[in-house]
């Protein structure tokens, strides 16, 4: 008898190589919606944030790696084939995937997702898999943070000059790459604010029910998220829209469901904005640089600012109740002096 796990893995395989051939999606917000998303993030994060993550530096080498995952588009057949579908959610007029998950209750891992969207023969290639993306990002920006707030502890407790100099290279070293780490998959959060993004009617409505008779607009996607944007918006457009920041509590650790309940509220919120997009731009709105068309995209982007820099702080916060290590050690009994950090 062939095991289950087989045949789960087996029509994956099937399922990926009839899937092999899809439409092609545009990049979530052009180049200058996600250099404005990621720098109003870092601009409004809050004060308990380390130093390192609030200097013009910082600022400036979060706004440029706002468009890295899309600049990187193209690097090969397989690279592509495994990223590009992190973009995006192909979420139908029911509010679900493929017709078989909700958002409302989103497996608690891309590999339980993978093995959902086979009851509807298709896979997380084929409708997007952007929660995972995000998810994935932000537990390892929480355990960045849990490793540089380890080696300030240790620099700071150190015994010798060079075991000082050593926790400080590394503390120097975890802060560059805790950098780059929210630069990049900034990218994806960003996505996350993008209705063309969380949608099956991404670059026009399509076939299929069209209650409110909208046309067809093939090509919307990209006048949204590039033309109107490079030509209407700005950081101060979009800052009024961000509102101040409320902290979750710190000593409770965020589980896998609190964080995909926090995605599945954000991305729902973005996905109720596909049908007054569309009756913008079948209104010329876009076309025109109507006042609505600049508000709505501006609150859009805010959100995308705002659900970041939320995130990050969220990380900050939550990289306390960490374990680092191996085997695994708590980051507050290291910060309590009352463990060490694996060697």
């Amino acid at each position: 008898m062939i095991q289950p796990t087989i045949l789960r893995r087996s029509l994956a395989l099937l399922l990926l190589a009839v899937f092999a051939v899809v439409p092609l999606r545009a990049g979530a917000w052009g180049e200058k919606g996600h250099e404005i998303i990621n720098d109003l993030a870092a601009t409004n994060l809050p004060a308990e944030l380390p130093a390192f993550t609030r200097t013009q530096a910082a600022r400036r080498e979060l706004r440029y790696l706002g468009p890295e995952m899309d600049r990187l588009k193209g690097s090969g057949r397989s690279w592509d084939a495994d990223r590009d579908p992190g973009h995006y959610l192909d979420i139908d007029d029911n509010g679900k995937i493929a017709g078989v998950v909700s958002l409302s209750h989103l497996p608690a891992s891309m590999s339980a997702y993978e093995t959902a969207l086979l009851a509807a023969r298709t896979t997380p290639y084929r409708v997007g898999f952007l929660p995972y993306s995000i998810a994935d990002g932000w537990e390892q920006l929480r355990t960045d943070f849990a490793l540089w707030r380890v080696d300030r502890y240790e620099e700071q407790h150190a015994t010798t000059k060079a075991a000082r100099a050593r926790a400080d290279a590394h503390a120097r070293l975890r802060a560059t790459l805790t950098l780059r780490d929210i630069g990049v998959w900034g990218h994806f959060v960003a996505d996350g604010s993008q209705p063309l993004h969380v949608t099956t009617h991404f670059n026009g409505w399509g076939s299929g029910p069209n209650p409110q008779h909208f046309p067809q607009l093939r090509g919307i996607h990209s006048q949204f998220e590039s033309a109107f944007v490079d030509r209407y918006e700005n950081e101060a457009a979009v800052q009024r829209d961000i509102p101040a920041y409320v902290a979750l509590d710190p000593q409770h650790r965020i589980s896998q469901t609190r964080l995909l309940a926090i995605l599945a509220r954000y991305l729902r919120g973005t996905n109720a904005a596909v049908v007054p997009l569309y009756r913008i731009a079948a209104a010329g709105g876009f076309a025109s640089g109507s006042a609505q068309a600049r508000a709505f995209t501006a609150a859009q982007l805010a959100r995308g600012a705002t659900m970041l820099r939320n995130l990050i702080a969220y990380a900050w916060e939550d990289s306390l109740n960490e374990k680092v290590g191996y085997p695994a050690v708590s980051v507050r009994a290291i910060l309590a002096g009352r463990a060490r950090m694996p060697q």
